[in-house]
Protein backbone atom coordinates (compact mmCIF):
# COMPACT_ATOMS: atom_id res chain seq x y z
CA UNK A 1 0.00 0.00 0.00
CA UNK A 2 1.63 3.14 -1.28
CA UNK A 3 1.03 5.98 1.55
CA UNK A 4 0.02 9.22 -0.16
CA UNK A 5 0.04 12.67 1.04
CA UNK A 6 -0.73 16.55 0.06
CA UNK A 7 1.59 18.88 0.60
CA UNK A 8 2.17 22.14 0.11
CA UNK A 9 4.92 23.94 -2.20
CA UNK A 10 6.13 27.31 -3.11
CA UNK A 11 6.81 26.67 -6.72
CA UNK A 12 7.50 23.19 -8.49
CA UNK A 13 9.94 24.40 -10.95
CA UNK A 14 13.63 23.79 -9.45
CA UNK A 15 16.93 25.50 -11.16
CA UNK A 16 19.02 22.23 -13.24
CA UNK A 17 22.27 21.77 -13.75
CA UNK A 18 21.50 18.81 -16.67
CA UNK A 19 22.59 19.99 -19.69
CA UNK A 20 20.56 21.76 -22.17
CA UNK A 21 17.43 23.04 -19.71
CA UNK A 22 17.20 25.92 -17.30
CA UNK A 23 14.18 24.15 -14.61
CA UNK A 24 12.93 20.68 -14.06
CA UNK A 25 9.99 19.87 -13.21
CA UNK A 26 8.18 17.63 -10.13
CA UNK A 27 5.01 17.33 -9.65
CA UNK A 28 5.25 14.88 -6.87
CA UNK A 29 7.69 13.66 -4.11
CA UNK A 30 8.32 9.82 -3.96
CA UNK A 31 7.23 7.53 -6.94
CA UNK A 32 4.99 4.56 -6.53
CA UNK A 33 6.59 2.68 -9.33
CA UNK A 34 9.24 1.62 -6.80
CA UNK A 35 12.52 0.77 -9.36
CA UNK A 36 15.30 -0.80 -6.97
CA UNK A 37 18.24 1.37 -8.73
CA UNK A 38 16.01 4.57 -8.56
CA UNK A 39 18.85 7.68 -8.06
CA UNK A 40 16.19 9.45 -6.66
CA UNK A 41 15.79 7.92 -3.62
CA UNK A 42 18.13 10.21 -1.93
CA UNK A 43 15.29 12.76 -1.82
CA UNK A 44 14.09 10.32 1.45
CA UNK A 45 16.44 12.19 3.37
CA UNK A 46 14.93 15.41 2.94
CA UNK A 47 11.17 14.89 3.18
CA UNK A 48 11.28 12.95 6.53
CA UNK A 49 10.63 9.65 4.31
CA UNK A 50 13.97 8.11 6.36
CA UNK A 51 12.24 5.25 7.57
CA UNK A 52 10.16 4.57 4.46
CA UNK A 53 11.19 2.51 1.62
CA UNK A 54 11.25 4.04 -1.87
CA UNK A 55 7.97 3.17 -3.88
CA UNK A 56 6.23 3.05 -0.77
CA UNK A 57 5.56 6.60 -0.45
CA UNK A 58 4.09 9.89 -2.94
CA UNK A 59 3.67 13.59 -1.84
CA UNK A 60 1.26 15.08 -4.12
CA UNK A 61 2.66 18.66 -4.20
CA UNK A 62 -0.12 21.36 -3.92
CA UNK A 63 0.82 25.07 -4.71
CA UNK A 64 -0.95 28.30 -5.24
CA UNK A 65 -0.69 28.27 -9.04
CA UNK A 66 1.97 26.98 -11.47
CA UNK A 67 4.26 29.60 -11.62
CA UNK A 68 4.43 32.88 -10.34
CA UNK A 69 5.88 35.00 -12.91
CA UNK A 70 5.73 34.23 -16.43
CA UNK A 71 9.79 35.04 -17.08
CA UNK A 72 10.21 31.49 -14.89
CA UNK A 73 9.25 29.48 -17.89
CA UNK A 74 8.82 31.32 -20.52
CA UNK A 75 10.71 30.48 -24.43
CA UNK A 76 12.92 28.21 -21.45
CA UNK A 77 14.09 24.38 -22.33
CA UNK A 78 11.95 22.49 -19.09
CA UNK A 79 12.44 19.19 -18.01
CA UNK A 80 9.36 16.85 -16.86
CA UNK A 81 10.79 14.98 -14.27
CA UNK A 82 14.40 14.04 -12.24
CA UNK A 83 13.31 12.78 -8.92
CA UNK A 84 9.53 11.05 -9.56
CA UNK A 85 7.67 9.74 -12.91
CA UNK A 86 5.40 12.39 -13.36
CA UNK A 87 2.95 9.40 -15.08
CA UNK A 88 3.39 7.79 -11.85
CA UNK A 89 0.65 5.49 -11.08
CA UNK A 90 -1.25 8.46 -8.32
CA UNK A 91 -0.99 10.82 -11.47
CA UNK A 92 -4.42 8.70 -12.59
CA UNK A 93 -6.01 9.73 -9.58
CA UNK A 94 -4.17 13.82 -8.66
CA UNK A 95 -4.06 14.92 -12.43
CA UNK A 96 -0.42 16.73 -10.93
CA UNK A 97 1.19 16.75 -14.37
CA UNK A 98 -1.51 17.08 -16.22
CA UNK A 99 -2.51 20.69 -14.38
CA UNK A 100 0.98 21.76 -14.97
CA UNK A 101 0.96 20.98 -18.65
CA UNK A 102 -2.33 23.04 -19.35
CA UNK A 103 -0.80 25.64 -17.54
CA UNK A 104 2.49 25.94 -19.34
CA UNK A 105 0.63 25.80 -23.01
CA UNK A 106 -1.01 29.01 -22.11
CA UNK A 107 2.30 30.42 -20.99
CA UNK A 108 4.97 28.72 -23.17
CA UNK A 109 8.15 27.13 -22.80
CA UNK A 110 10.18 23.99 -24.61
CA UNK A 111 9.27 21.13 -22.95
CA UNK A 112 10.85 17.10 -22.82
CA UNK A 113 8.81 15.17 -20.83
CA UNK A 114 9.85 12.04 -19.23
CA UNK A 115 8.13 8.62 -18.10
CA UNK A 116 7.70 4.87 -18.33
CA UNK A 117 4.18 5.00 -18.64
CA UNK A 118 1.41 4.91 -21.47
CA UNK A 119 -0.62 6.80 -18.92
CA UNK A 120 1.15 10.00 -21.04
CA UNK A 121 -1.41 9.17 -23.63
CA UNK A 122 -3.88 10.79 -21.70
CA UNK A 123 -2.15 14.32 -22.17
CA UNK A 124 -1.50 13.40 -26.09
CA UNK A 125 -3.56 16.56 -27.24
CA UNK A 126 -1.81 19.13 -25.05
CA UNK A 127 1.80 17.80 -25.49
CA UNK A 128 0.66 18.17 -29.31
CA UNK A 129 -0.19 21.91 -29.15
CA UNK A 130 2.95 22.44 -26.79
CA UNK A 131 5.42 21.09 -29.41
CA UNK A 132 6.72 19.39 -26.66
CA UNK A 133 8.87 15.99 -26.79
CA UNK A 134 7.85 12.75 -24.98
CA UNK A 135 11.16 10.23 -23.58
CA UNK A 136 10.02 6.80 -22.66
CA UNK A 137 12.70 4.52 -20.81
CA UNK A 138 12.95 0.98 -21.43
CA UNK A 139 16.43 -1.22 -20.66
CA UNK A 140 14.88 -4.32 -21.51
CA UNK A 141 12.70 -6.69 -23.64
CA UNK A 142 12.58 -9.43 -20.74
CA UNK A 143 9.38 -8.63 -18.72
CA UNK A 144 10.50 -11.17 -16.31
CA UNK A 145 13.98 -8.49 -15.29
CA UNK A 146 11.14 -5.71 -15.90
CA UNK A 147 8.66 -6.83 -13.40
CA UNK A 148 11.97 -7.75 -10.64
CA UNK A 149 13.60 -4.21 -11.14
CA UNK A 150 10.52 -2.25 -11.78
CA UNK A 151 7.77 -3.69 -10.30
CA UNK A 152 4.67 -1.20 -10.27
CA UNK A 153 5.62 -0.06 -14.01
CA UNK A 154 3.85 -0.01 -17.46
CA UNK A 155 4.85 -3.19 -19.08
CA UNK A 156 7.18 -2.89 -21.73
CA UNK A 157 5.17 -3.48 -25.19
CA UNK A 158 2.71 -0.97 -23.28
CA UNK A 159 5.69 1.70 -23.63
CA UNK A 160 6.76 0.43 -27.25
CA UNK A 161 2.66 1.16 -27.82
CA UNK A 162 2.43 4.63 -26.42
CA UNK A 163 5.80 5.63 -28.35
CA UNK A 164 4.69 4.41 -31.69
CA UNK A 165 1.15 6.61 -31.03
CA UNK A 166 3.37 10.05 -30.48
CA UNK A 167 5.11 9.52 -33.14
CA UNK A 168 2.00 8.80 -35.03
CA UNK A 169 0.80 12.16 -33.90
CA UNK A 170 3.93 14.14 -34.71
CA UNK A 171 5.22 14.20 -31.03
CA UNK A 172 8.93 13.69 -31.16
CA UNK A 173 9.62 10.58 -29.54
CA UNK A 174 12.90 10.14 -27.67
CA UNK A 175 13.41 6.10 -25.98
CA UNK A 176 15.68 6.67 -23.11
CA UNK A 177 17.80 3.07 -22.85
CA UNK A 178 18.14 3.16 -19.07
CA UNK A 179 19.60 2.06 -16.95
CA UNK A 180 21.72 0.04 -18.68
CA UNK A 181 22.29 -2.91 -16.68
CA UNK A 182 26.10 -3.90 -17.72
CA UNK A 183 25.97 -7.73 -19.73
CA UNK A 184 22.29 -7.76 -19.70
CA UNK A 185 20.51 -4.34 -21.51
CA UNK A 186 20.97 -5.28 -25.25
CA UNK A 187 21.15 -1.36 -26.26
CA UNK A 188 21.20 -3.09 -30.30
CA UNK A 189 18.06 -4.94 -29.75
CA UNK A 190 16.44 -2.05 -28.76
CA UNK A 191 17.51 0.13 -31.24
CA UNK A 192 16.49 -2.40 -34.05
CA UNK A 193 12.98 -2.72 -32.57
CA UNK A 194 11.74 0.83 -32.35
CA UNK A 195 14.19 2.62 -35.10
CA UNK A 196 11.14 3.25 -37.24
CA UNK A 197 9.06 5.20 -34.10
CA UNK A 198 12.14 7.02 -32.15
CA UNK A 199 13.73 10.29 -33.34
CA UNK A 200 15.91 10.22 -30.56
CA UNK A 201 18.07 7.84 -28.28
CA UNK A 202 19.59 8.58 -25.02
CA UNK A 203 22.17 6.10 -23.15
CA UNK A 204 22.68 6.25 -19.39
CA UNK A 205 24.39 3.55 -17.26
CA UNK A 206 23.62 2.41 -13.73
CA UNK A 207 25.38 4.09 -11.98
CA UNK A 208 25.22 2.55 -8.28
CA UNK A 209 25.49 4.55 -4.95
CA UNK A 210 23.97 4.23 -1.27
CA UNK A 211 21.38 3.39 -0.12
CA UNK A 212 20.42 1.17 -3.33
CA UNK A 213 23.73 -0.18 -4.20
CA UNK A 214 23.66 -3.51 -2.44
CA UNK A 215 20.44 -4.05 -3.34
CA UNK A 216 21.29 -4.03 -6.70
CA UNK A 217 24.35 -6.13 -5.82
CA UNK A 218 22.46 -8.70 -4.17
CA UNK A 219 19.71 -8.71 -6.91
CA UNK A 220 22.55 -9.31 -9.17
CA UNK A 221 23.96 -12.39 -7.18
CA UNK A 222 20.67 -13.75 -6.89
CA UNK A 223 19.31 -13.87 -10.42
CA UNK A 224 22.36 -13.97 -12.53
CA UNK A 225 25.28 -15.53 -10.49
CA UNK A 226 27.73 -15.54 -13.39
CA UNK A 227 27.68 -12.09 -13.48
CA UNK A 228 28.42 -11.12 -10.22
CA UNK A 229 32.92 -10.77 -10.09
CA UNK A 230 32.02 -8.78 -13.12
CA UNK A 231 29.64 -6.18 -11.17
CA UNK A 232 32.06 -6.77 -8.46
CA UNK A 233 34.54 -5.16 -10.67
CA UNK A 234 32.76 -2.58 -11.58
CA UNK A 235 30.72 -1.66 -8.70
CA UNK A 236 33.51 -2.59 -5.97
CA UNK A 237 36.55 -2.11 -7.67
CA UNK A 238 35.61 0.74 -9.87
CA UNK A 239 37.26 -0.48 -13.13
CA UNK A 240 35.73 1.62 -15.45
CA UNK A 241 36.75 -0.61 -18.53
CA UNK A 242 33.43 -1.51 -19.53
CA UNK A 243 31.63 1.83 -20.02
CA UNK A 244 34.61 2.81 -21.93
CA UNK A 245 34.49 -0.34 -24.33
CA UNK A 246 30.40 0.07 -24.01
CA UNK A 247 30.67 4.18 -24.77
CA UNK A 248 32.65 3.39 -27.98
CA UNK A 249 30.41 0.75 -28.85
CA UNK A 250 27.44 2.74 -28.61
CA UNK A 251 29.19 5.96 -30.72
CA UNK A 252 30.36 3.56 -34.00
CA UNK A 253 26.51 2.32 -33.99
CA UNK A 254 24.75 5.40 -33.86
CA UNK A 255 27.28 7.18 -36.81
CA UNK A 256 26.99 3.33 -39.01
CA UNK A 257 23.07 4.19 -38.42
CA UNK A 258 23.10 7.93 -38.75
CA UNK A 259 20.76 7.94 -35.17
CA UNK A 260 20.58 11.30 -33.21
CA UNK A 261 21.39 10.30 -29.54
CA UNK A 262 23.11 11.45 -26.11
CA UNK A 263 25.27 9.42 -24.04
CA UNK A 264 25.17 10.20 -20.03
CA UNK A 265 27.84 7.93 -18.65
CA UNK A 266 29.13 8.29 -15.05
CA UNK A 267 31.60 6.18 -13.99
CA UNK A 268 31.52 7.37 -9.91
Amino acid sequence: MVKIKQVKTKNIFSKTSFRGYSYVINPYTGCASGCIYCHACFIQNFTNHQNELWGDFVDVKRWDGVVRTKRTVVGRNMLMSTITDPYNPVEEKYENTKQILERLREIGCNLTVCTRSDLVLRDIKILKEMNARVCMSVNSFDEIFVRQTEPKTTPIEKRLKALKELHKKGIYTILSISPIFPYITDFEEIVEKTRDYVDEYWFENLNLRQPYKLNVLNYIYLYYPELDKKYTDIYIKKDPQYWFFLRHKIIKYCRKHKLTYKIDFRYS
